[in-house]
């Protein structure tokens, strides 16, 4: 079958489906390394049979729910491309207001040499994004997951930025070398139990782990509120990630352990999406 065939295939494969032809021609772009352009002025030419039976298989993942991202094997986010697979979490745009907030973190500490830790790296787009805008900052990430770890460091090669990656959990890695940081960013799990039942079919492809954070989402932050302060300096900022009607009970968690509130960031649709804590020097 030619090019053309193939995708008007394809759009009578996804009719009763959310997708069309755009995601018919990503998923053919990937598997013959070209540009959507190629495809179009090379209608007529002829698919391999291994090629056309990949695509043909890999619309049938998408129809049943498999990421766009996952079949492709990369996401774009922010102008850059990235690797991503079933170990990672596919980005959001909501997690570009935490990234924002950590941008002006760095930008507050002014000459000050910044050390800036991440917990739950997934496929490390934050810290190659304020990698390679503040090169000066030294970043530290950990991550559970060592597919998801492999896919990161992927990523930092990928991007040329020096990025000290390690395994374990939460803030561990970072505790045992003794490092300090002045500002640590994190995008939890945050997802409830319940609310996890609710999720899309193609949402439920994403690792369960990177999703969930206990019965009612909270389990992270309770977490990081009894660990931060073996790692963050005083006069340092804690910056996370929330659920839209977390930010009472965050705000609540973080001030018992010592941390106090300086601002709540929302996303675009006006929803709680960040909060910038510090942790005073008293």
């Amino acid at each position: 079958m030619t090019i053309q065939e193939v995708l008007v295939k394809a759009r009578e494969i996804l009719k009763a489906s959310k997708y069309n032809s755009l995601e018919a021609e990503v998923i053919l772009g990937n598997i013959l390394n070209k540009e959507r352009v190629y495809l179009h002025i090379n209608s007529d030419i002829e698919l391999k049979k291994n090629e056309e039976n990949r695509f043909f298989k890999e619309l049938q993942e998408l129809k049943e729910g498999k990421p766009l991202q996952y079949i492709t094997g990369q996401t774009y986010w922010q102008g850059l491309d990235f690797y991503c697979n079933e170990s990672t979490l596919i980005p959001r745009e909501d997690t570009r207001i935490l990234y924002e907030e950590a941008t002006e973190l760095i930008k507050l500490m002014g000459e000050k040499k910044v050390k800036l830790v991440e917990i739950g790296t997934g496929s490390g787009i934050l810290p190659v994004l304020l990698k390679k805008e503040n090169p000066t900052v030294q970043v530290y990430t950990v991550e559970k997951n060592p597919v998801t770890l492999e896919t990161a460091r992927k990523n930092f090669q990928k991007h040329k930025v020096e990025v000290e990656s390690y395994l374990g959990d939460l803030l561990e890695p970072i505790r045992k070398r003794g490092l300090k940081a002045e500002i640590i960013i994190s995008n939890p799990p945050y997802v409830s139990h319940k609310e996890y039942l609710e999720l899309d079919k193609e949402v439920k492809n994403e690792p369960y782990e990177a999703l969930v954070g206990g019965a009612d989402g909270l389990d992270f932050y309770r977490r990081i509120g009894r660990e931060y302060k073996y790692v963050l300096n005083k006069g340092g900022y804690l910056a996370v990630e929330i659920g839209w009607q977390q930010f009472e009970a965050v705000k609540e968690i973080f001030e018992k352990c010592g941390l106090t509130l300086i601002k709540k960031a929302v996303d675009d649709g006006g929803r709680d999406r960040v909060v910038v804590l510090e942790y005073k020097d008293k």
